[in-house]
């Protein structure tokens, strides 16, 4: 249901009227859906998004002092992100890496539990930046989309960390939730994954396609599975033969 290239009529029927309104700009109208910049495989830092990040700064008056901080109005550019999870630490750590030789002055810190409710949760959102995974609605959205992207949600969800809110969308989301086909499901989903990623309200941190999952060969599972439905254990099953051939080998005990 992602959007992709420029708005299809259906969409347009979606994006006109709040365009028309002033709640949505023209160029949602033709411009292609955003899509966010991919980095080199072949390489560790990729300095042509560096370049062009650095080019963005410069172009919206941050510029770079003596101490290799970015400042506009005397103010330092900061970007301070917190959570309470380690396993993100090779992630962002990298991320901040990238954000400082741009010349921002970043930070992740590891806070514990306690501290994260009450840092990230309303009224106080006292980050700037917070990882996190957003709802995406599974595969067949509908008004669980509100809990993050819904104006209702802006003050007291976890799933809505940055206080999200915009009456287009919240538009859009009825339109959802009023969907009486399939086919009007997927258009009004794409248009509002256009209108979301027109705002660069997210920052993507990493895709892995594959699931890495190791298991004795004894069980198995279809050979055609549903999707995200590998760690559905209701769907494997235990072969004995196998699992008897293993201990004759003395892989099992």
């Amino acid at each position: 249901m992602a959007a992709t290239g420029v708005p299809t009529p259906g969409e347009v029927a979606i994006l006109k009227p709040l365009v028309d309104e002033g709640l949505l700009p023209a160029s949602i109208l033709t411009d292609e859906a955003k899509m966010a910049s991919v980095s080199s495989e072949d390489r560790a830092l990729d300095r042509k998004n560096l370049r062009a990040a650095s080019a963005l700064l410069d172009e919206a008056g941050w510029t770079v002092g003596s101490d290799g901080l970015r400042r506009k109005d005397g103010k330092t550019l900061r970007m301070a992100m917190v959570h309470s999870r380690t396993d993100l630490l090779p992630v962002m750590n990298a991320y901040v890496e990238n954000l400082r030789a741009l010349g921002v002055d970043a930070s992740f810190e590891i806070i514990d539990d306690p501290q994260l409710q009450e840092r990230a949760s309303p009224p106080n959102f006292d980050f700037d930046a917070l990882p996190t995974t957003v709802v995406n609605g599974g595969l067949e959205p509908g008004g669980v989309l509100k809990q993050a992207w819904g104006s209702v949600s802006k003050d007291n969800s976890s799933r809505n960390r940055m206080g999200y809110a915009d009456p287009a969308v919240d538009r859009i989301l009825d339109l959802v939730e009023a969907a009486d086909s399939r086919e009007a499901l997927h258009t009004t989903i794409k248009a509002l994954d256009r209108v979301l990623r027109s705002q660069w309200v997210i920052v993507p941190r990493y895709y892995k396609k594959d699931n890495w999952v190791a298991y004795y060969n004894m069980y198995e599972h279809p050979e055609t599975l549903p999707p995200y439905g590998l760690g559905e254990l209701s769907i494997w099953w235990y072969n004995a033969e196998k699992a008897d051939a293993l201990k004759a080998k003395g892989v099992l005990k």
